[in-house]
């Protein structure tokens, strides 16, 4: 019965349980990427205003242009509803004044009927009131019936004046749009008060119709036409409606629905009406990603939207100025940039929808070019066939959760891969060891209790653990091979490291594959939710990197662990006599660190070199997928120079290469913390990095031996 309780049967009982829990993760990916095979139709969808902009400075009409961007894999046209202001700029007879600031002109009164300036002073329209002047009885009558169509009679008033008609808007304070403030001084200098300046007022900006000749142009160009309505929060109640029956009138049926403004369309009180609209017409929201693509735009209402219609959704990406900027850089000749912002939006960060725009030839003036507009998209289109995606019409992304039971198994296998690293780094062999694997059992019941805890937490516990696994696996390794008297030769040296290597990345593809079950779920897929443990789980393992060198590198002979044998090499360290160089080098690896964690996402001003993004957008070209640099040039390297450096005993350049080697533990299983970039990618990813290091890890042994060699010789000749 002892032998029977021995850590060693505990342990041996630890691994099939991780194991067993790993095959359920495994059996999830699976399941994800089934999901994700039915998700790779990319819809290009031309922004219509953006489109009347690029015309005006090209040769073609509108109609040429619409009519090539179609050709060219276009599906569909956005169009927004129209507004006070926008049909000013369009050129329409209309003019606006803002109550409170008529008194701020002389002789205001003439400019009005005697009705609309007798309201005004006695005050039956209040300061924030807009007036509306148009001059021609079509305009009035568009604009009337769109108001009628969308808001309750209380929010305006009519007027008749002498060849022109008046609208008045009933504004509040809410609705005055403000300028810059100013402050008024006396005759001595000093500050008397401040002022604001009323530049506009919402209620310009409200909804009111779309302009039929707009939609026509697109439909009789072979586009569809996704019409983009606007919301206005004071009067929800008809806006659901009025959205039904313009979609109506001209003769479309929505298919997406993309928020036009801050809010969805009825926020904040007949959301209800919208949803119940999309869902009867199978219509998707668009989850637009936000510009620093990491999650979405933030607008109100539409995680709520998306997530009651059972995430029947798609991502979008709208093309930022400073993506349409980027015209002939990093060595192109054209707009190559411009178009791998869009393949990586697509392929990596799984847009459906790109909200396309006219590129930029310098800031702000529009690329005309007919031919490199041809040339972006037959390249585009010929690199996601390798993906197996095409253009046309998108559809939603299939919903995809696991149960709570399932997500139990799951946290059982990483806690007890978490007490397997905890009991080995501090070799706790003991009756400690035994009760802390018993303790981690109930890691079972967490998400029972609290779910969206244990997601979050325990699949940053499988980043750390399975990281800190791996880092423990290629340390002992690489110090059996330190302690062994054997001289490897350069073959075998090669082999072993290659060796090390795989089983490195294999250990951390164990706690990718836990990651992606834990997350597995379209909250992740289309980032409503994220992950946001990605730089602590970055950081932690050079922690596990520091104790395994201190308690089993300095520490080497002692068989258990208690106080004194943690202390004693800590101590050992803290006294040790610091050469000058070791500074100089600890301090270039605090700026490799510092710069490592800053490049991880796009938070910071830290971002990869001209020549590093040639090299990379060379690499996206040629291969499936990208290989991190991080990996395959500085980690997976590094392990093969430990390994060099522990044959000839040479124990700080080998505990420097293993430092640098635990890079590569944590970014592969930080590849698969970013959920939305589609499982397929993600594995390729890795596997070319690691083929990659293979082969320039084996270069590099020869070149060290080569080195070695060289100083060898020139000591024995100096001796």
């Amino acid at each position: 019965m002892k032998k029977f309780m021995s850590y060693s049967n505990f342990n041996k009982a630890a691994i099939i349980l991780i194991v067993l829990c790993l095959l359920v993760g495994l059996y999830t990916g699976f399941q994800r990427m089934k999901v994700e095979e039915d998700y790779k139709t990319i819809e290009i969808s031309l922004d219509y205003e953006e489109m009347v902009k690029f015309t005006d400075s090209t040769d073609g009409d509108m109609e040429f242009w619409l009519k090539k961007f179609e050709s060219l894999g276009a599906e569909s046209v956005t169009i927004q509803e129209e507004t006070i202001n926008t049909l000013i700029k369009k050129g329409f007879d209309i003019k606006t004044f803002i109550v409170s600031e008529l008194s701020k002109s002389l002789y205001w009164e003439k400019e009005f009927p005697t009705k609309l300036v007798d309201d005004i002073k006695t005050e039956n329209l209040s300061n924030n009131d807009a007036i509306v002047r148009v001059g021609d009885k079509a305009t009035y009558d568009y604009i009337i019936n769109g108001l009628s169509l969308r808001y309750p009679d209380e929010l305006y008033k009519t007027y008749e004046g002498e060849n022109v008609n008046y609208i008045v808007l009933s504004g509040i304070v809410d609705d005055i749009y403000y300028g810059a403030t100013s402050k008024v001084y006396n005759v001595f200098g000093d500050a008397m008060y401040e002022t604001k300046q009323v530049e506009d007022s919402r209620l310009f900006n409200i909804g009111i119709g779309y302009l039929e000749e707009k939609i026509n142009l697109a439909k009789e160009c072979g586009l569809d036409v996704v019409l983009r309505p606007l919301n206005y929060t004071r009067y929800t109640e008809k806006l659901v409606d009025a959205y039904e029956t313009e979609n109506q009138k001209y003769g479309l049926t929505p298919r997406l629905y993309i928020v036009n403004g801050k809010e969805v369309l009825s926020y904040p009180n007949n959301t209800i009406d919208l949803e119940e609209y999309l869902r009867e017409n199978n219509a998707m929201p668009v989850l637009i990603e936000a510009s620093n693509q990491r999650e979405n735009i933030e607008q109100k209402g539409i995680v709520e939207l998306v997530t009651n219609l059972n995430y029947e959704t798609v991502r979008g990406f709208t093309m930022w100025d400073w993506i349409r900027q980027r015209y002939q850089v990093y060595g192109y000749d054209g707009a190559e940039e411009i178009e791998n912002s869009i393949y990586r939006a697509v392929t990596e960060r799984n847009i459906r929808f790109v909200l396309f725009k006219p590129f930029y030839e310098g800031t702000d003036k529009y690329l005309t070019n007919v031919a490199e507009y041809e040339r972006t998209f037959t390249s585009l289109k010929e690199r996601l066939e390798h993906h197996d995606m095409k253009l046309g019409k998108t559809n939603s992304v299939t919903e995809f959760h696991i149960g709570n039971f399932r997500l139990a198994i799951l946290c059982l296998g990483v806690a007890v891969a978490s007490v397997y690293l905890f009991n080995s780094v501090f070799k706790l062999h003991n009756n400690i060891g035994k009760i802390l694997y018993v303790l981690s059992l109930g890691a079972f019941f967490a998400p029972f209790v609290s779910r969206n805890l244990s997601e979050k937490l325990f699949a940053l516990c499988a980043a750390v653990a399975f990281s800190g696994i791996a880092v423990y696996y290629f340390m002992s390794m690489i110090k059996k091979i330190k302690s062994s008297k054997k001289e490897l030769t350069t073959s075998k040296m090669i082999f072993s490291s290659s060796i090390v290597l795989i089983v490195t990345c294999l250990i951390s593809l164990a706690g990718a594959a836990f990651i992606v079950a834990i997350l597995s779920d379209v909250k992740y897929m289309i980032e409503l939710d994220i992950f946001r443990g990605v730089k602590i789980a970055q950081l932690l393992p050079f922690g596990v990197y520091l104790l395994i060198l201190i308690l089993q590198f300095i520490n080497d002979n002692v068989v258990e662990n208690n106080l004194k044998t943690i202390v004693s090499p800590i101590a050992k360290v803290l006294n040790a006599n610091i050469k000058v160089y070791y500074i100089i080098l600890a301090g270039i690896l605090a700026v490799v660190g510092y710069i490592y964690i800053a490049r991880t996402g796009h938070e910071t001003n830290v971002q990869p070199s001209n020549i590093e993004l040639i090299v990379r957008n060379f690499l996206e070209n040629i291969l499936i997928a990208r290989p991190r640099t991080k990996e395959f040039l500085m980690a997976f390297p590094a392990i093969f120079a430990a390994v060099f450096a522990a044959n000839k005993k040479i124990p700080f350049v080998t505990e420097a290469f293993m430092l640098i080697g635990v890079i590569g533990t944590s970014s592969i299983i930080n590849t698969f913390c970013h959920i939305r970039t589609p499982l397929y990618l993600s594995i390729d990813r890795t596997l070319i990095s690691m083929c990659f290091g293979i082969i320039i890890g084996s270069i590099a042994i020869i070149i060290l031996n080569g080195i070695y060699k060289i100083i060898t010789n020139m000591q024995e000749r100096l001796k």
